[in-house]
């Protein structure tokens, strides 16, 4: 079990350092190349964003699943009040870095590359998928970390125990997870990574975090259809 979570503890070892990294930076830049810097990478996550709903919304077998998934699960969050309660964590902190610390959340839990590499690394003891994320979050992480501080750091132990869930999962129950079941969390974590991405760039605060219920639809979906055998 320890030797499957070998990805996962890079990715994890790779934040803290690039938020320690990331934070030293900030110190030597000013307000108009951080900026800069979060523009950019807004930019990049709400490309990423739609290029993932685009690629799997042909793949999708449940038309409607993501419509009402994100209709009811947004209900929810903005019920619950997660962006507020996300806030109140970093209150005291640089204004932005609720916003920096759901976008990477996001960007690194809810895409295909992480799911998919975590149940690799179950399965086959195969860590490339998690490296490439591990990579991709080290430069995130150090962007965000300049602009937002070493805060970026509580994101760490929130993507460890994102990636360990799927990990055991996959080990002891790996039907459970099956390409359908990707393949929607895939599109929505898409429309939330281009919504954080939206949100960095001040273009339009959709409050991604208030998004997140709606990933517990698919997983009821795909719960009961299992248990039911339909």
């Amino acid at each position: 079990m320890i030797e499957s979570l070998t990805g996962t503890f890079a990715d994890v070892g790779g934040i803290i350092i690039a938020s320690i990294l990331g934070s030293f930076i900030g110190k030597k830049m000013n307000d108009r190349y951080k900026s800069i810097l979060l523009s950019i990478l807004g930019f990049i996550a709400f490309g990423v964003g739609f290029e993932s709903v685009v690629v799997y919304m042909q793949k999708s077998q449940y038309a409607v699943l993501f419509i009402i998934s994100l209709v009811v699960g947004t209900a929810l969050g903005t019920w619950w009040n997660l962006d507020g309660k996300i806030n109140g964590l970093t209150a005291g902190k640089s204004e932005g870095l609720s916003k920096s610390i759901v976008t990477e959340v996001i960007l690194s839990t809810l895409g295909a590359l992480p799911i998919v590499g975590a149940i690799m690394a179950a399965t086959s003891h195969n860590f490339t998928f998690l490296f490439v994320n591990a990579s991709l979050d080290f430069v995130m992480v150090t962007i965000l970390a300049a602009a937002d501080g070493i805060g970026m750091m509580i994101t760490a132990p929130i993507i460890f125990l994102f990636q360990f869930i799927i990990i055991v999962i996959a080990t002891f129950a790996r039907g459970a997870l099956s390409d359908s079941f990707i393949t929607e969390i895939a599109i929505l974590g898409g429309f939330m990574v281009a919504a954080s991405g939206l949100s960095l760039l001040n273009i339009k605060d959709l409050k991604a975090a208030n998004m997140m219920p709606a990933l517990l639809i698919p997983i009821i979906f795909f719960a009961v259809k299992g248990i039911f055998n339909i």
